[in-house]
């Protein structure tokens, strides 16, 4: 073997070395990027839910609208875009988790939520109206999970909860 053929070898292995060693790099910035980008979800389903719960805390005549035995058609108003609003939030987790962007037991936690949000005779018949305007199979997942479910017990927790400092 001559030295030119000798300097050839050496160089094609250093050649797939560094090719291999630039596959393994790249491996590890793309998993890098896939929790980078599974985190980011998990912040903005947070921020969303976070939005979701501060709605009781800053207008709680809102919260009341699920359980209120007659509402005004501004309440109508006011509960229907609540609820808008609440569903397409659950719309964009159950969109995320299809895409496997947020694992199946963060998933569970926020989808408990929609019996609660379609838990009142109220929300039920408003869902019935309005389902048309989410995705067909986030229509179907939803009324897999509200179907045969009693009402939610939720809203009366909070009279329950007000009266044990009264």
């Amino acid at each position: 073997m001559s030295n030119l053929e000798l300097v050839s070898a050496i160089a094609q292995i250093v050649e797939a070395i560094i090719l291999i060693a630039s596959v393994f790099y790249l491996s590890l910035q793309v998993k890098q990027a896939n929790l980078l980008s599974r985190s980011e979800t998990r912040r903005v389903m947070m921020k969303m839910d976070l939005d979701d719960i501060s709605v009781g805390r800053d207008r709680p005549e809102v919260i009341r609208l699920f359980t209120k035995d007659e509402l005004s058609p501004e309440e109508k108003i006011v509960f229907a875009h609540h609820l808008l609003i609440t569903i397409r939030q659950r719309e964009y987790e159950w969109q995320e988790f299809q895409e496997n962007s947020v694992d199946t037991d963060v998933y569970e936690t926020y989808a408990k939520v929609l019996n609660v949000h379609l838990g009142t005779k109220r929300s039920r018949r408003w869902w019935n109206e309005f389902k048309e305007m989410y995705n067909p199979d986030f229509v179907s997942f939803v009324d897999s999970r509200i179907a045969d479910q009693p009402l939610t017990s939720y809203f009366g927790k909070y009279d329950a909860y007000e009266s044990t400092f009264a």
